[in-house]
């Protein structure tokens, strides 16, 4: 197997961050209709063009270069407690791998790039969300369940 190489995501790769995003929410949520792909895909690339490399970071993966895994983050400011003065906080998201390149340490790679970027921004508070598949690595990284309740509401399109 060629070796892997990690990028740092910068404008000229918003291509790849908006296809690996809708291939990691249709994994995770069900197939959705070509209209509804196209119009999440442009809302995307606003996010993208406004937020990468400001408060939302990417890295991800190649061999041969093909794609072969993703992570991303985005920094949240909320008003500062006893823990985290600053109140800044990295989340951990959209950390996907090719179903073929899994179990060869790319997601642990990619979070540990994620983890660098924060850092050396400052920030040393990290949240994430995780399917049952993920659980292992973040647990192998120092992440500990944390159970609060938290309640969600979406309003209808």
């Amino acid at each position: 197997m060629p070796d892997i190489v990690y990028t740092l995501a910068t404008p000229e790769h918003i291509s790849i961050l908006v296809d690996f995003r809708i291939q990691f929410l249709m994994e995770l949520e069900g197939a959705q209709s070509q209209e509804m792909q196209a119009a999440l895909a442009r809302e995307l690339e606003i996010f993208y063009h406004s937020h990468l490399n400001k408060n939302y970071f990417c890295w991800f993966a190649t061999s041969a270069n093909e794609v072969t895994g993703i992570g991303a983050m985005t920094i949240r400011t909320h008003p500062g407690n006893f823990r985290n003065l600053r109140g800044e906080k990295a989340y951990i998201m959209n950390m996907y791998t090719v179903p073929a390149f899994r179990g060869k340490g790319i997601c642990k790679n990619i979070l540990n790039r994620l983890q660098q970027t924060a850092e050396e921004r400052g920030i040393h508070s990290f949240e994430l969300h995780a399917t049952p598949a993920g659980e292992p690595v973040y647990v192998k990284n120092g992440f500990e369940l944390h159970n609060e309740p938290t309640y969600r509401k979406w309003n209808v399109l």
